[in-house]
């Protein structure tokens, strides 16, 4: 995220406080979750600052595998703020289609990854303990102290990792292993990624410089009509996506009137937005209606002001869910809205759009 420096001590003081009461808050969405990694909290502070491409659950239970180069540059571009639109990149393997395109061509202009001698970026490569220190250099450099004492037997001065290194390590970010070595060119797994990141972000803060909030605490997707292309969609919850198919399928970490949960926006063939659905967790919104008849008619109310008054509505009502169906007879398709309650809390609002024609 974009950074400024900040003089005041009185400010920074403030800054350190904000991050754990919006620490505090991400642990308690996860409440009674048993994490896979023991560094569940940093990445969980990672989310908050937008640092993720996906849940800090999902990421979790990925904890102990080894880390790729489109991950660990998206997360250190997003740090930094910079630009995410999807476009065109000086490596041959990236278009624009690709996801993180835009965070990919934004750290390759900042200096902050080269690429390889092919052309190529290989997003899927692993990355090395000594490429990361590197990575993280390069983009925070400047503010990382260059006095450590502590050499590692393995990393000697004329490696060309040996300065970034010794910046990691005097500001706290590495430490080395107990045999006095580094190990450069170990793997790093994403838990490690995430520890490195979670040492970074906080020294930085610790030192006054200001990481912006998380973009995703005011989602509102209610402009979204059906039909919309995937491209006008895309555009509309950009600062919110977690994966997404080019034309055909978009995940948010939100859903509507900024419930915490997800949503998934399906398109047709013609790229066109045809059925979207949201899912939370009942028993963790704070900001849900008292009951699932109030949560239903909020979204129907949107519906209402395109398609008028429902043609059908039902409900469902037994030990293992409770649900509300609203049904639309348009002539030539059908739209229909279902919200479920389910026993374990989970909740789910389906929208969908049925082409008469198509379904005979």
């Amino acid at each position: 995220m974009k950074i400024r420096l900040v003089l005041s001590l009185t400010l920074s003081f403030l800054i350190v406080l904000a991050s754990l009461v919006f620490n505090l808050e991400a642990e308690a969405k996860y409440e009674g979750r048993k994490p896979v990694s023991a560094s569940f909290k940093e990445i969980v502070y990672l989310e908050e600052k937008g640092l993720l491409l996906y849940p800090a659950d999902t990421f979790d239970g990925f904890a102990k595998f080894t880390a790729s180069r489109n991950e660990t540059i998206s997360m250190i571009a997003l740090s930094l703020n910079l630009d995410d639109t999807r476009r065109d990149t000086v490596f041959s393997d990236i278009t624009k289609v690709y996801d993180q395109s835009g965070l990919i061509q934004s750290a390759y202009e900042k200096g902050i990854v080269t690429g390889y001698p092919d052309g190529t970026f290989k997003p899927a490569a692993y990355v090395t303990r000594e490429e990361l220190a590197v990575f993280i250099d390069r983009a925070y450099g400047k503010y990382l102290p260059n006095n450590s004492k502590i050499e590692f037997k393995d990393v000697p001065n004329t490696r060309s990792s040996y300065n970034s290194i010794k910046k990691l390590v005097g500001a706290g970010i590495a430490t080395g292993y107990n045999d006095g070595t580094f190990k450069p060119k170990g793997l790093l797994t994403k838990e490690e990624l995430a520890i490195f990141m979670y040492r970074t972000v906080t020294y930085l803060e610790g030192k006054g410089v200001v990481f912006k909030e998380a973009s995703n605490t005011d989602y509102e997707d209610s402009g979204i009509k059906w039909g919309m292309s995937y491209d006008s969609v895309y555009a509309y919850v950009k600062n919110n996506i977690t994966s997404s198919t080019d034309n055909a399928r978009i995940i948010t970490n939100r859903a509507r009137y900024n419930l915490l949960g997800a949503t998934y926006y399906l398109f047709d063939e013609n790229n066109e937005l045809n059925y979207f659905w949201h899912e939370f967790d009942w028993s963790k919104e704070k900001n849900q209606p008292n009951t699932v008849s109030e949560l239903h008619k909020m979204y129907e109310e949107k519906v209402i002001e395109e398609f008028g008054v429902p043609d059908i509505t039902n409900t469902i009502n037994n030990s293992s869910f409770l649900s509300y169906y609203s049904a639309w007879d348009m002539g030539i398709y059908y739209a229909t809205l279902e919200t479920t309650k389910y026993a374990d809390g989970k909740v789910t609002v389906i929208m969908s759009f049925f082409d008469r024609k198509k379904d005979k």
